[in-house]
C-alpha cells in the first residue's frame, strides 16, 4: 500500500484497513463518495464485498484513473437503488453538501454508517469540513476505528441515525 496514493487526500494506514476490513467482514458495503475508489479496492483485496459509488466530479483525480470499478451515481440515488442489498453504509471525506445528510436518512435508523473524514464537534469547538451540521447533528457515533491516524479534526467512525 502506497503511502500517499494519487487522490487519496488522507492518511491510510495498513493497520486501519485491517481494523476497517475485519470489521465489515461477512457484511455487505455500499460505499458513497467512493471517489477514485481506493478504499474500495483496499477492501476488496481484504474480500469485502463492496459496491463503491461516487459523483466523480471535483477533486478526487478520477480522471487518472480509477482503484476500482466505481459507479458514477449521486449517494442519495445510490442508498435509493442498493441500500436494501446493503448491511453497512461506508462514506469517506463526503462533500459539504445536504447528500451525506439525505443519504443518512435514507439508509435509516439504527443501521450502521463508517464515516470517514473531517467531523463537527460544537461542544469540542471544533468545525469540520466534510458533510454538514445537519447531518453531524443527526447521528450518534457508537464506536471509533483506533488504527485511524489523521489529523486532529479527522475521525473514523461507526455512528447511526437517530
Amino acid at each position: 500500500m502506497p503511502s500517499q496514493a494519487t487522490g487519496v487526500y488522507w492518511q491510510v494506514s495498513s493497520a486501519f484497513i485491517e481494523e476497517l476490513a475485519t470489521f465489515l467482514r461477512g457484511k455487505r458495503v455500499l460505499e458513497i463518495f467512493a471517489g477514485n475508489g481506493y478504499l474500495a479496492a483496499c477492501l476488496s483485496q481484504r474480500g469485502i464485498a463492496i459496491r463503491p459509488t461516487s459523483r466523480l466530479s471535483g477533486h478526487d483525480c478520477h480522471e487518472l484513473g480509477l482503484y476500482a470499478d466505481v459507479e458514477e451515481i449521486d449517494a442519495v440515488s445510490a442508498v435509493s437503488a442498493y441500500g436494501a442489498d446493503a448491511d453497512v453504509l461506508l462514506m469517506s471525506w463526503p462533500t459539504v453538501t445536504p447528500a451525506a445528510y439525505r443519504a443518512a436518512l435514507l439508509w435509516g435508523r439504527d443501521r450502521p454508517i463508517c464515516y470517514i473524514g473531517e467531523m463537527t464537534d460544537r461542544e469540542a469547538d471544533r468545525l469540520g469540513g466534510c458533510a454538514t451540521d445537519e447531518f453531524f447533528e443527526a447521528i450518534d457515533v457508537i464506536h471509533r476505528f483506533k488504527h485511524y491516524n489523521g489529523r486532529a479534526t479527522d475521525f473514523a467512525v461507526v455512528c447511526k441515525t437517530r
